[in-house]
């Protein structure tokens, strides 16, 4: 059955283009339809509580989003007219803004005052200018004493303002770009205008347009500058350009398919999935390499006779390639177990990249290499069959040395795997390529925290938030949160009412307290809301129906665990010491991700084990032989547990992006082993040679394409390594570390390992066969089946 594919593939090669290319063309049409998403909940999937919680919440108080605008003048005084002039200016600039619905700053905070039995509601700041010394020392003072704006919208300090602006989206944020690109020039504009103030925006519609930044840079920088090495490596390896353009026609091929497929099927592309093109890209160079390196080692021996050497390449290479496109696709599948959609749809699209670059590998490179003039491979490349002769020498010579010398680094190396610690920090997602993450770092030291973690409290009833009982516990809640080493500050609505309290009593301190009486709190509350202008209202901290406030805690910078396990004790203290009516559970961004770290590491383990068995089941049923299906497992799993073990020694924070590393290393780490051990099986029962002369044989027949191969993925993967999206570039360095140990592990470690369980299982040696000099691959009989491999 293969032998008529290959006779097939070489004597109709442009049937066998065609048919590639209209397969291509229907399944990349979709391209046309791509999307790209910015939405920070996109990392979180429909079924997660979470979110539901968290959605539950926007329902209640909107579902909104935040501009920032951070003023830092630089005599560090935001308390001089002129300053106070600018907030003024900025501030009603802001309320042009696209989609905005509030502006919140210094100068129109709702300073209320009572004059007999009438309450008055006024802007803080009223024409900054015509200020004296005495109204901005009044002014200062207020502000500073103000729990409502400290670390809200003004430093303790008085050095540091922000003008927050809240916009409504649709809910795929697609109005983040216009958003962010109209603030930037409103900053822009009044950098240039006050020279002497810095000013720096953050806020979730910056951060959403960030990572639409960050999936365009993927797309759009990363995508090429990973062709561009895999282009380099092929040209030094191959020594071919003919050879290089026909691998990378198959892999960009590959992409449109993969890319067009997976629009199709509905999937959107975030900053994670954006690097799929390149994970493909390299995945499909190494198909092709293993192709052109057993053709050009065929054509060496067989001079200008092509077609019999395409065969050849084709019956040797076609279990293996076809072998290791499934595995890979295990692993890279088995990343639906993530918690996360993103990684799940990173899995799905290189699944169809993987599959369509094995089925192009196959049908187009023998058709092309049928066509076109065979590439001309200079004798360099003879060279690095000798010095690859000369290694396995080497390898069979010192095999226990190197295999417990390897053995025990490696062990020594996973031994620091308990040092990793679950840590992903979203607002921290950014390098400082990025503005936003400039301008969090700024905020974070300057003026307040980044963590925001939030408690919707019901009430008994319509109108409970006014009940004495209900505003005590919402006033204990926030002296126990403000006690806590860790928090900033709270936001609660039972500031606002005892601020009416005693401005009520004539500013009396001694009032600054809630109200002992539902109806006088209802009272004083409907009066404020009354005199408050459009957009400034309490809509964020209250339902309409007034049955449930918003509770806010702010803490200062600390590890997703850390924001894990305080929202747990925060929990705890609802649980203990609130009624059982207000009985709610901590949510926000911050806690979500925080849960998603944690749930993602535990699910792909799960993950993990599926791909790990699937793919040594695999192994077992295509070798037939389940003592090289169970040798294998161990050079599958001694890379993955190396690189994490360094990466718990050198970085040590395991993120979403990072869980998922070894699940889909497992599927590329593989590929080495199954290649030199189809090869040694290979020249064990079709050559009947020795255990060390089939060592030799795996060696020259795929030592060479196993480093090329290595070094193009390593490279691609480098490149990601350079994004300045951190899960992104932290996937990349973590896999390029994984691919250079799996390479290690298979020449230095596996390869001993073959020669001493083998060696008392020695096959007997043919006459001549076990001689060096005949243990080049020799052509076998076309009419040989894999399945006899």
């Amino acid at each position: 059955m293969l032998n008529k594919f290959y006779d097939w593939v070489v004597h109709k090669p442009y049937l066998a283009i065609l048919i590639s290319l209209v397969l291509v063309a229907g399944l990349g049409y979709g391209i046309k339809d791509f999307k790209m998403n910015n939405n920070s909940r996109a990392f979180f999937g429909d079924e997660n509580p979470d979110l539901e919680r968290l959605l539950d919440l926007e329902v209640k108080y909107g579902a909104r989003d935040i501009v920032l605008f951070i003023v830092h003048p630089k005599d560090n005084n935001i308390f001089k007219p002129q300053t106070l002039a600018l907030l003024e200016e900025l501030t009603d600039r802001s309320w042009e803004m696209p989609k905005a619905i509030r502006v919140a700053s210094l100068t129109n905070f709702q300073h209320t005052e009572v004059d007999g039995d009438d309450l008055f509601t006024d802007y803080l700041i009223e024409d900054a200018l015509k200020l004296d010394a005495l109204a901005v020392n009044r002014i200062r003072r207020i502000a500073l004493d103000e729990p409502a704006l400290v670390h809200a919208v003004i430093s303790e300090k008085g050095h540091v303002a922000v003008v927050g602006v809240t916009v409504v989206q649709d809910e795929n944020k697609k109005s983040s770009p216009m958003i962010a690109e109209w603030s930037r020039n409103l900053r822009d504009e009044f950098r240039e205008k006050y020279p002497d103030t810095e000013f720096m925006l953050t806020g979730t519609v910056i951060f959403s347009d960030a990572m639409g930044a960050a999936t365009k840079e993927g797309i759009e920088t990363f995508f090429p500058l990973a062709m561009g090495a895999a282009i380099l490596c092929l040209i030094v390896f191959m020594r071919s350009v003919l050879a290089m353009v026909f691998t990378m026609t198959i892999v960009v091929l590959s992409v449109i398919a993969a890319m067009g497929f997976s629009t199709t099927l509905g999937i959107v592309f975030l900053p994670i999935t954006s690097y799929a093109p390149v994970i493909i890209l390299t995945l499909g160079v190494a198909d092709c390499v293993h192709i052109l390196v057993s053709f050009q080692q065929e054509m060496r021996r067989n001079g200008s006779n092509k077609k019999p050497a395409i065969i050849e390449s084709l019956r040797i290479n076609f279990q293996p390639i076809f072998l290791t496109s499934i595995t890979t696709g295990i692993g890279f599948a088995c990343l639906n177990a993530s918690e996360s959609p993103p990684f799940r749809d990173l899995g799905n699209v290189v699944v169809i990249g993987v599959l369509a670059a094995w089925f192009l590998s196959i049908v187009m490179m023998p058709a092309f290499l049928s066509i076109f003039p065979a590439p001309k491979f200079p004798e360099g490349d003879a060279w690095s069959q000798r010095k690859m002769a000369s290694f396995s020498e080497f390898v069979i010579r010192r095999k226990k040395s190197l295999f417990w010398g390897v053995g025990g680094v490696v062990f020594g190396t996973a031994a620091f795997l308990p040092m990793n610690e679950f840590n992903d920090v979203w607002v921290e997602y950014f390098d400082d390529s990025y503005d936003v993450r400039i301008a969090n770092e700024f905020l974070a030291k300057e003026m307040t925290g980044l963590h925001r973690i939030q408690f919707s409290l019901p009430a008994t009833d319509d109108g409970g938030v006014s009940e004495p009982e209900y505003l005590s516990k919402l006033n204990e809640f926030k002296e126990w949160a403000e006690a806590q080493p860790e928090v900033v500050y709270a936001l609660t609505f039972s500031d606002v009412t005892k601020r009416l309290n005693r401005n009520m009593n004539g500013g009396d301190e001694a009032f600054y307290t809630v109200p002992d009486n539902r109806a006088l709190a209802a009272q004083y509350l409907l009066m404020y809301e009354m005199s408050l202008p459009f957009g400034l209202g309490l809509d964020d901290q209250m339902t309409m129906d007034k049955n449930e406030s918003n509770f806010h805690i702010i803490l200062s910078r600390t590890s997703s665990d850390g924001v894990l396990q305080f929202s747990k004790k925060a929990g705890r203290w609802v649980e203990q010491h609130m009624p059982e009516y207000m009985q709610a559970k901590a949510t926000g961004l911050d806690v979500l991700f925080s849960q998603l770290t944690r749930r993602n590491v535990i699910s792909m383990l799960g993950g993990t084990l599926s791909a790990f068995v699937m793919i040594s089941v695999m192994i077992v049923v295509s070798l037939r032989s389940w003592r090289y299906g169970l040798m294998s497992l161990l050079p599958n799993i001694m890379p993955a547990a190396m690189a994490f073990g360094l990466w718990g020694l050198t970085m040590g924070n395991v993120g979403v992006s990072v869980s998922i590393v070894a699940c889909l290393t497992i599927g590329i780490v593989v590929d080495d082993t199954v290649h030199f051990l189809s090869k040694y099986v290979r020249a064990k029962r079709e050559q009947n040679l020795s255990t060390e002369d089939a060592v030799r044989y795996a060696f020259s027949t795929v030592g060479v394409a196993l480093v090329s191969t290595s070094v193009v993925l390593v490279a691609n993967f480098a490149v990601i390594s350079f994004s300045g999206f951190y899960p992104s570039s932290n996937m990349g360095t973590l896999t390029s570390i994984t691919i250079i140990l799996a390479l290690v592990v298979d020449l230095l470690f596996f390869a001993p390992f073959l020669l001493l369980l083998d060696a008392q299982k020695r096959n007997k040696i043919t006459t001549g066969a076990g001689s060096k000099g005949s243990l080049e691959p020799r052509i076998m009989p076309a009419s040989v089946e894999m399945d006899q491999v």
